[in-house]
């Protein structure tokens, strides 16, 4: 049964970034949550989301059942920031 994942962040770092022109969410299948490459996280990953800077919450819905793991990434015109997983994988069951 799919599920909904209910995903916060803390933007204080973002707050006042001009260089910022919006956010990326990514969900990745498995455990990854030891990557410390993020170009290699996101490659086989899947953006989900592309919120504004200022927001900090974000609803996956119908997420099927499997471990995930989720990074959230600044993203300007250059390409994207050095980003942050989640620090456990999260699983739908």
């Amino acid at each position: 049964m799919a599920k909904d994942i209910d995903l916060t962040w803390d933007i204080t770092p973002m707050a006042g970034a001009t260089d910022i022109d919006s956010l990326e969410i990514f969900q990745k299948s498995g455990d990854h949550t030891a990557e410390t490459d993020m170009a290699v996280f996101r490659t086989g990953a899947t953006s989900v989301a592309t919120p504004a800077k200022t927001v900090s919450t974000y609803t996956h819905t119908g997420v099927a059942a499997g471990p995930y793991t989720y990074g959230i990434f600044s993203k300007n015109q250059g390409g994207y920031g050095p980003g942050d997983l989640i620090n456990t994988a999260l699983v739908v069951v």
